[in-house]
């Protein structure tokens, strides 16, 4: 294609020539074509921008991951989710026999029979009553009985519902948020203990995460909350994933001695991993203020940097210049154009070309 271009260039789209033995000039035009091709930028005033490049990871937003614990030991009878599965809020991930829930099924039976027999209790006692037949005290008393007897039952099935026990030993463990299976530490026929600290499932959402990237001590004045970033994977090398540091923390690794900086990033196609390596370019803007022109504008040939100044269609010239510094966006002049000028953006390298060979 460039080939192509260039053919093009050098063939239909560059320009009338003359000889003139006298002056040796060679004087030239930009056809229609070439001049709708390429692309022009002013230069400007513009504050310098340093820019860092940060080492870090993509990870979970922590604020939207649940861990989720078994609620009481058992066994795990049956398992139906797998890692990297997507769940709904509410979903069950697995099904426990516990002889806890046995236990406490037996005593809402239990507490069902007392309610029960302390609600026919009432009845008689209310009969008697009114016969003259026992006093009111203990009537109140009956009625005192039914009432602790519903309060046991009443906690068994809060209980019971709180583990989403419908009968038997078995309950169900449920997620309780939308998301991926990120950990999965239970396994078919597993004991599971109380005392056992370790969620059994992790369920997070991917539809934004967080990119940690480490700060040296030496940038640490350099990085603050706010600065814009640009995020690069090597997963999607040509991919740019703009963002803005939303945390640094204020403690320091002790093993990297590097500063925690935080940047939350959307992830609607969900290209972007828990554990990817990223690379995070951090804009950071200084007090001084230079003449700036798109970095890809600048050529470098016979040691000297140049651009190509666009002045009309008959007249383009190669203009030397100074950097001062640059970037992966601008290049800050120290000499060599004037503010408002035009810059050749796109075709500069095939005009310089056809300029200078």
């Amino acid at each position: 294609m460039k080939n192509l271009i260039i053919a093009g260039v050098l063939g239909s789209i560059f320009f009338s020539c003359q000889r003139d033995e006298e002056v040796q000039s060679v004087p030239f035009e930009l056809s229609q074509t070439m001049l709708n091709e390429i692309q022009t930028t002013p230069a400007q005033i513009l504050p310098v921008e340093e820019e860092l490049l940060l080492n870090g990871k993509i990870t979970f937003n922590e604020d939207k991951v649940a861990r989720v614990f078994p609620l009481t030991g058992g066994f795990v009878k049956e398992l139906k989710v797998e890692l990297g599965d997507y769940v709904d809020k509410g979903q069950v991930l697995a099904l426990v026999r516990s002889p806890e829930i046995a236990g406490y099924t037996k005593e809402e039976i239990e507490a069902l029979a007392l309610k029960k027999t302390a609600e026919k209790k009432l009845q008689v006692s209310e009969e008697l009553f009114r016969s003259g037949i026992i006093s009111e005290l203990e009537l109140t008393e009956a009625r005192k009985d039914l009432e602790r007897a519903i309060g046991e039952y009443n906690r068994i099935q809060d209980v019971l519902d709180m583990y989403s026990v419908s009968k038997g030993a078995i309950y169900p463990i449920k997620s309780p948020v939308s998301g991926y299976v990120i950990k999965k530490d239970i396994s078919l026929n597993m004991e599971l203990r109380t005392e056992d600290i370790s969620p059994a499932f992790v369920v997070g959402s991917l539809a934004e995460v967080w990119v940690m990237a480490n700060i040296y001590e030496s940038d640490i004045s350099k990085v603050q909350r706010g600065a814009q970033v640009d995020v690069k994977t090597i997963s999607y090398p040509d991919k740019v994933f703009q963002g803005r540091i939303d945390k640094v923390f204020n403690l320091l690794d002790p093993e990297s001695k590097t500063l925690k900086a935080r940047v939350v990033l959307a992830n609607p196609n969900l290209w972007l991993k828990p554990e990817m390596f990223a690379s995070v370019r951090v804009a950071v803007t200084g007090s001084d203020q230079k003449l700036a022109v798109p970095a890809h504008a600048v050529l470098f040939d016979k040691n000297k940097h140049v651009v190509m100044v666009f002045k009309s269609k008959n007249k383009i010239e190669t203009r030397q210049v100074e950097v001062y510094s640059e970037n992966s966006k601008y290049a800050y002049l120290e000499s060599g154009l004037k503010p408002g000028e035009q810059v050749i953006t796109k075709h500069q390298l095939l005009i310089y070309d056809a300029l200078n060979d």
